[in-house]
C-alpha cells in the first residue's frame, strides 16, 4: 500500500549528530558545513569552528628550505598553515593537490594565485578546492619551453639565452598577482601580474590561453613595479619610486595606460601598496626605512594627480588595512571580529628592488601590526624564528578572506 511520508529536511538533523559529523571534518570541510544553513552554522559554532568571515593568514614558511635559493618539494600533497587573529596560538592545516603549489603569487577575493610545477599560474579556492588555470608561461614571447625525450616540459629558455628548471623558475618569476573579481562561469575575471623581476606588468582572463603585456620598465629607469590593485573598475600600478598609472585594457589598439602620478620620489621607501577603500578612495601605503627602534614607519596618503595627500588615522573611519603579497584590503573592524581600527596588518611582499634596505629593518619578514594612532608595532602572531639571509625578501605568508 502506497503511503505518503514527510521528507526529512537536512536542517532538522539533531545537533548531537551534527557535532559527531564535525569531529570528522578538516577545516575546509567544516567551513563549508557551516555555510549550509542556520542550524548547521550554530552546530559549527558550538564545535568551535571559526567563522569564515575572518581574515586568515596562510603560511608556508615550514616548506621553504633555508638555502641560497628557495626549493619546494611538491612531489606529494602540500600542506600549509592557516591562522586567524582571534586565536593566534592555533593553526589549521590546509592541503593542496599534488604539483599545484611550488610558490604563491597572491590572494584576491578569497582565491589564491599559485604557481605550479610547470611555472604556470592557477587560481585555487582553499575552501571549495576549485581551480581555474591562467595562460601558460610560455605564451610570453621571451619564454621558450624545453622538452625532454618523452615530450614533457623540463624547463624554459628565457630570451633565447639561459635555461631554467621549471620548478626553480616558478619560485621567482612572479612577484604579485591580483584579480578584478572572483572567477565565475561568465569569464569576467581578469588577473594582473607583476613578473620577471618586477619589470613587467601583464594581464589575462581566467580560463583563457593568452597573456597580454600592459607595461614594462627598462633597466635604464632604475625603477620597478611595487604593487598593483583593482579600483573602481580599473587596474592601477605603483612603482618603488612612486609613479602611479591607471590601465585601460579593452582599447581598440590594445591596452593603454594613463599616468596619475608621473613624478618620481627618491627616498628610503621599502615598498608601496595601493589600497582601494569602500568609500571610493585609492590610498597608497608606504613602508619607509626610519631611524627608530623598529627602523620602519608607515605613511598613508590619498592618491592624487598632484601627489599623495597625507591622511590622518581618523580618515580610515574604523577600518583596518591588510597589505603584503595579497590584494591589499581595507576592512571594517566592526564586521570582522578581532580587527583593530586604524591599524595596518602587514606581511612581507617581494622586495626585489630594495633588498639592501630591508636588512636594516629589525624583524622585517615577520607578520606584524602597526597602530596608526599610537605608532606601536606588535607581532600579529607568535614568532617561531626570525628569517635569515635571502628569506627576508622572499614572502612566505599571505592574507586571505575565504570566499565560499
Amino acid at each position: 500500500m502506497a503511503g505518503s511520508y514527510a521528507m526529512s529536511n537536512w536542517s532538522d538533523l539533531p545537533t548531537d549528530l551534527l557535532l559527531i559529523i564535525l569531529q570528522r571534518l578538516q577545516l575546509r570541510e567544516s567551513l563549508a558545513f557551516a555555510s549550509v544553513c542556520a542550524s548547521w552554522r550554530g552546530a559549527a559554532a558550538a564545535a568551535g569552528v571559526p567563522s569564515s568571515c575572518r581574515t586568515w593568514l596562510m603560511s608556508w614558511t615550514h616548506l621553504v628550505e633555508e638555502e641560497s635559493q628557495p626549493k619546494i618539494n611538491c612531489s606529494s600533497t602540500m600542506t600549509c598553515k592557516l591562522r586567524h587573529l582571534l586565536d593566534v596560538n592555533k593553526s589549521y592545516d590546509v592541503d593542496f593537490p599534488k604539483d599545484c603549489f611550488v610558490a604563491c603569487a597572491g590572494a584576491s577575493h578569497g582565491w589564491l594565485v599559485l604557481v605550479n610545477h610547470l611555472s604556470n599560474l592557477l587560481l585555487f579556492n582553499p575552501i571549495t578546492s576549485d581551480m581555474v588555470p591562467l595562460p601558460p608561461i610560455n605564451d610570453f614571447s621571451f619564454v621558450e619551453a624545453v622538452y625532454d625525450e618523452q615530450g614533457n616540459i623540463e624547463g624554459y629558455r628565457l630570451l633565447n639565452y639561459r635555461f631554467y628548471d621549471a620548478r626553480y623558475l616558478a619560485t621567482w618569476f612572479y612577484q604579485k598577482a591580483v584579480l578584478s573579481c572572483a572567477p565565475s562561469k561568465d569569464g569576467d575575471c581578469i588577473a594582473m601580474i607583476i613578473h620577471y623581476d618586477s619589470n613587467w606588468l601583464s594581464f589575462a582572463r581566467a580560463g583563457k590561453t593568452k597573456w597580454q603585456v600592459a607595461s614594462t620598465l627598462s633597466i635604464k629607469e632604475h625603477d620597478r613595479y611595487a604593487d598593483c590593485a583593482y579600483h573602481n573598475g580599473r587596474f592601477y600600478s605603483v612603482t618603488y619610486l612612486g609613479i602611479v598609472e591607471k590601465y585601460h585594457l579593452d582599447g581598440p589598439n590594445g591596452p593603454t595606460k594613463e599616468a596619475i602620478i608621473a613624478h618620481r620620489t627618491f627616498s628610503c621607501v621599502l615598498t608601496r601598496h595601493l589600497v582601494s577603500t569602500p568609500w571610493g578612495d585609492l590610498l597608497q601605503v608606504q613602508a619607509i626605512s626610519a631611524n627608530r627602534v623598529d627602523r620602519v614607519r608607515f605613511l598613508i596618503g590619498k592618491v592624487h594627480p598632484e601627489g599623495c595627500k597625507k591622511i590622518s588615522p581618523d580618515d580610515l573611519m574604523d577600518h583596518a588595512i591588510f597589505v603584503g603579497l595579497n590584494h591589499s584590503a581595507c576592512l571594517p573592524s566592526k564586521k570582522f571580529p578581532g580587527l583593530r581600527p586604524q591599524c595596518i596588518y602587514f606581511s612581507a611582499p617581494w622586495m626585489t628592488e630594495t633588498f639592501d634596505l630591508v636588512g636594516r629593518c629589525h624583524g622585517w619578514g615577520i607578520v606584524r601590526s602597526h597602530d596608526m594612532e599610537t605608532r606601536i608595532f606588535e607581532n600579529a602572531f607568535p614568532v617561531e624564528g626570525i628569517p635569515k639571509g635571502w628569506r627576508v625578501h622572499v614572502p612566505s605568508e599571505v592574507w586571505i578572506t575565504p570566499n565560499m
